[in-house]
């Protein structure tokens, strides 16, 4: 009798690890953070350089960056109307490191590559760039004048 109760609550028991384990698994997921393809959809918000003063930032503008899968859009509003906008596509690189991100802006005047790279901060994303197209940026630490890091927070949704 009691080897029958014992292998009863083993058995018992396998079950439930075979069916616990998946639903553990499942949770485990969720609490996984998100590829970066996936956590960079949506539209940001610039909120600094470290310049300081942004072009973007002044006299009452806010700029937005809004990523869709592969497009890109970044559009400088002012008074809640835009005055400035430019579109494109992107691809991002995580398995690089740093990250890469090439966003390539079209226009009436042909195409453009900005090469860059990236990371998330908590919820804030940032970005690494050079003036006037020139290599991608190694790192975000070296000093160089002719780069700059833009700082964006993601926007709320109503």
């Amino acid at each position: 009798m009691r080897l029958a109760l014992v292998r009863f609550f083993g058995l018992c028991f396998a079950v439930l690890l075979a069916i616990g384990s998946p639903i553990l698994r499942a949770d485990e997921a969720k609490s996984a953070p998100k590829p970066d393809a996936e956590r960079i959809l949506g539209t940001w918000i610039l909120e600094s350089s470290d310049r300081g003063e942004t072009i973007f930032l002044n006299d009452g503008q806010s700029a937005e960056a809004t990523f869709e899968e592969s497009k890109f859009s970044f559009v400088v509003l002012k008074d809640g109307g835009k005055i400035f906008e430019f579109s494109g596509d992107y691809y991002l690189d995580d398995k690089q490191t740093p990250k890469t991100c090439d966003i390539t802006l079209v226009g009436d005047g042909g195409s453009n590559t900005i090469y860059a790279i990236y990371d998330f901060q908590g919820d804030k994303l940032r970005f690494r760039i050079r003036d006037n197209n020139g290599p991608r940026p190694a790192d975000f630490e070296s000093q160089a004048a002719d780069c700059q890091i833009l700082t964006y927070r993601r926007k709320e949704t109503q």
